[in-house]
């Protein structure tokens, strides 16, 4: 299994950030990576959704932790493999702290891995930049 992390600090509480992340119908509006994604009803454990990347496939995701509001975690599940990507979110005075990481794994983990493990994470800091940005508003 890979894993990869990325970290970093907000004065937005987690409790809106966590607002922001399971706010899953509008995440085209802070990830630029995406065409679509759609969730029938209230996020829940369990929760299966649909996510469009640019120029890329439908992929089936799930919904594998539900923590409000420290902990939101998917599942992608891609061809014979899976990725899992959670964000963590913990407040500590005046300031969040910001955790995502990304695990993939499967037979075809070390492709999965190369297309889409290592881009997220490199492309990691613009995209949580543009999620803060995003979270702000809901402020």
């Amino acid at each position: 299994m890979w894993k990869a992390r990325y970290e970093t600090t907000t004065d937005i509480p987690a409790i809106t950030l966590f607002r922001a992340i399971s706010d899953i119908n509008h995440w085209t509006e802070w990830d630029t990576g995406l065409e679509r994604t759609r969730i029938e009803g209230t996020p829940r454990e369990g929760g299966i959704f649909m996510l469009k990347p640019r120029g890329g496939p439908n992929v089936k995701m799930s919904i594998e932790e539900l923590s409000p509001p420290v902990r939101f975690v998917d599942i992608s599940h891609l061809l014979m493999a899976k990725m899992r990507t959670s964000h963590d979110f913990q407040d500590s005075g005046s300031q969040t702290s910001v955790r995502v990481t990304i695990e993939v794994w499967g037979l075809l983990g070390y492709f999965w891995r190369k297309v889409v493990g290592e881009k997220q994470i490199r492309e990691a800091s613009a995209q949580t930049a543009s999620f803060l940005e995003y979270a702000r508003t809901l402020a």
